[in-house]
């Protein structure tokens, strides 16, 4: 047995060869999520598009497909025992640091997305309706005016909105920051960061191309999806290394996709969200800093599973093979 294979993707140390990138899988894996992404949203492109009544539907499905792609590539190239650390499903320790970001992420990407909001008006970049207009026209057609009732609401539902949003977004990142973080860790943090973000944000072409986020359809705003994918995604694989688990990166997707709606009930009729909120520039910018800080603290260098010196059930020599 390789002794690379007893510790998690991002554990480097002397004595111990890093694994090589399995190319090949890595390749049948990005072919399967992407032509079953296109397949899962073909229903959109010969119907209604964006306005399909199955669109939630769909794009839970889409959601889904890392997964399944992850799953044929672990079942069919991964030893058994050592799959559940592959995806990032292992191990459940240190569990301090799961619990801490389970409890920040909806905190932190919620400042997120109103600190956009406010740097996009600060800048000039975008104007937003203090009085609520369109949210108040949208209330009174269902009867009410009751505006600081909803927002209340609203934002009381935060934490059950989190978990609905992490159910979903599980589907994409066992794929992303489960499967395929693993496949590429050999390149080390950046390179794989980088490879991931884009291919992520590439795996989004068959509704950005629709309209969905920024309400482009050409292959402009694929290029902005596949910006926000490389800063956010950035921070989601920290999570990863820094817990050593996909469940926290689980529910910063989570969290992610639940708390960026909210500042758009301030929105005027001409919003962009290029331009004002934390899906564009805004948003890069102030996740970049965070990165920054992260990068300042030194937060990026690689953590242990455990240390073999405490588990006499493993000698490690200096070939770095089991001994």
């Amino acid at each position: 047995m390789n002794a690379a294979d007893l510790f998690s993707p991002h554990d480097v140390r002397p004595g111990i060869p890093p694994a090589r990138v399995p190319w090949g899988s890595v390749g049948i894996f990005l072919t399967i999520a992407i032509v079953l992404g296109w397949i899962v949203c073909l229903p959109l492109w010969f119907g209604d598009g964006l306005a399909s009544p199955m669109f939630q539907l769909i794009a839970a499905a889409l959601m889904a497909t890392p997964t399944i792609a992850a799953l044929i590539l672990v079942f069919t190239t991964v030893p058994k025992g050592g799959r559940a650390r592959y995806l990032g499903l292992l191990p459940f320790r240190p569990v301090g640091r799961k619990i801490l970001l389970f409890l920040l992420w909806p905190v932190f990407f919620l400042a997120i997305a109103f600190g956009a909001m406010l740097l996009a008006s600060a800048l000039g970049w975008s104007e937003f309706d203090a009085d609520l207009t369109m949210l108040r026209e949208q209330l009174a057609a269902l009867g009410t005016d009751d505006v600081p009732l909803f927002l209340t609401m609203q934002f009381l539902a935060v934490p059950l909105v989190v978990i609905q949003g992490t159910v979903t977004a599980f589907g994409e990142e066992l794929g992303w920051r489960g499967y395929l973080t693993t496949a590429l860790s050999p390149l080390g943090f950046w390179r794989s960061a980088l490879i991931i973000g884009t291919v992520w944000g590439v795996w989004h072409a068959p509704i950005i191309l629709l309209g969905y986020n920024f309400n482009r359809t050409d292959l402009l705003g694929v290029v902005y999806m596949v910006v926000f994918c490389l800063v956010v995604g950035v921070l989601l694989q920290w999570s990863r290394y820094f817990t050593r688990s996909v469940w926290p990166a689980a529910v910063g997707h989570g969290a992610l996709n639940a708390t960026f709606t909210y500042p758009l009930f301030w929105a005027t009729p001409d919003f962009d969200a290029v331009t004002g909120s934390a899906l564009g520039a805004p948003g890069w910018i102030l996740m970049g800093a965070v990165i920054v800080i992260l990068i300042a603290c030194r937060a990026f260098r690689p953590e242990r599973d455990w240390t073999p010196k405490r588990d006499p059930r493993f000698q490690i020599s200096s070939k770095g093979t089991e001994a």
